[in-house]
């Protein structure tokens, strides 16, 4: 006779499992062991400061890779969500001298979901490559952005700066609950909703999906239009940890946020990845340059390591399926 596993038990199971599915083990395992490292070389990073300056340098790049990943999901690549980040922070400093915060915010939020649709549109109706799609809209977005804004500038306050990068209490940086909030509420969307298991189902299986009646096309399209509005979340961050808005900001962004979705092992062809995942990859990416500066190494020396740790984080999985087989085979 057996004995059902408590309740607790089953979730950590499930927990565990649905991790491993969505490939999200490596990243974990490989932001533990960065973070060690990193309070062995720099134990100040564990003041009030530090730890505000490093969630306000993270958390732009966590949210724009959690938008990077919303198209990753449905089979996709945005090469132009840098340029969406730069617009989206522009618009939200620029019209900070116009209008209050809340509705800055909302335009923001309104042209990254406008800059989604457009693109999602012309990939997901018109049939396009998303890869052709993205690149040409580069063009378009980071053009618009410096026709709002030809140098940094804008009218960020201070106050929109504390409400958005400052402390919520000590040791607790609002960014971070920031983060959390959009993690938590992407997360609930992708695997409690229909529109999230579309979303898997349209990167792992079109045909299953057009089988069973859901629309790809529109899956496709929300799900531009769903990156598009968390990249302007991003951009509204940036803007408020810098105190500027900069026609440029979002350049070094989108290499970084295709990095952070390799690292947290989302599959580039689509239907799996994780939020978790993406998130903590975002974290060691983001701090690497910091880390080596109190390291004493060259700054120069950080894409470089980046790329070590994909590939080991990528490869390892690899290489440890391929000997366990391997072994398998021999005993056999």
């Amino acid at each position: 006779m057996s004995v059902a596993s408590p309740p607790v038990v089953r979730l950590q199971r499930t927990g565990m499992t649905r991790l491993r599915r969505e490939g999200a083990i490596a990243p974990i395992c490989a932001f533990v062991v960065f973070l060690l490292v990193y309070i062995v070389i720099n134990p100040e990073l564990l003041t009030r400061f530090q730890l505000q300056t490093a969630a306000n340098l993270v958390v732009p790049l966590a949210l724009v890779a959690l938008g990077q990943l919303l198209v990753v999901l449905v089979g996709g690549i945005d090469i132009s969500i840098g340029a969406v980040m730069s617009l989206c922070n522009v618009v939200f400093a620029t019209q900070l001298e116009n209008v209050p915060p809340p509705v800055a915010l909302l335009l923001a939020v309104g042209v990254g979901l406008a800059c989604g649709l457009f693109n999602g549109f012309l990939v997901a109706y018109g049939g396009l490559p998303a890869i052709a799609v993205t690149l040409a809209s580069a063009f378009i977005f980071g053009s618009l952005a410096r026709e709002v804004l030809d140098r940094p500038g804008g009218g960020v306050t201070k106050e929109i700066y504390l409400a958005t990068s400052g402390e919520l209490v000590p040791f607790l940086p609002v960014s971070l609950v920031w983060l959390s909030v959009v993690a938590v509420l992407l997360w609930l969307l992708l695997q409690r909703t229909a529109l999230g298991r579309h979303i898997y189902g349209v990167g792992s299986s079109m045909e299953s999906v057009r089988a069973a009646g859901i629309d790809a096309r529109l899956t496709k399209l929300l799900a531009f239009g769903l990156a598009g509005m968390v990249t302007s979340a991003g951009a509204v961050m940036l803007a408020a940890s810098t105190v500027t808005g900069d026609p440029r900001s979002g350049d070094a962004y989108l290499l970084s946020s295709i990095a952070a979705v390799a690292l947290a092992g989302a599959a580039f062809t689509g239907g799996r990845g994780s939020i978790i995942g993406t998130v903590l990859a975002a974290c060691t990416l983001g701090l690497i340059g910091n880390l080596l500066f109190f390291a004493g190494v060259n700054s120069y020396w950080q894409y470089v390591i980046s790329a070590l740790i994909i590939f080991t984080v990528v490869g390892l999985p690899v290489v440890w399926a391929r000997t366990t087989s391997a072994l398998k085979g021999i005993r056999s």
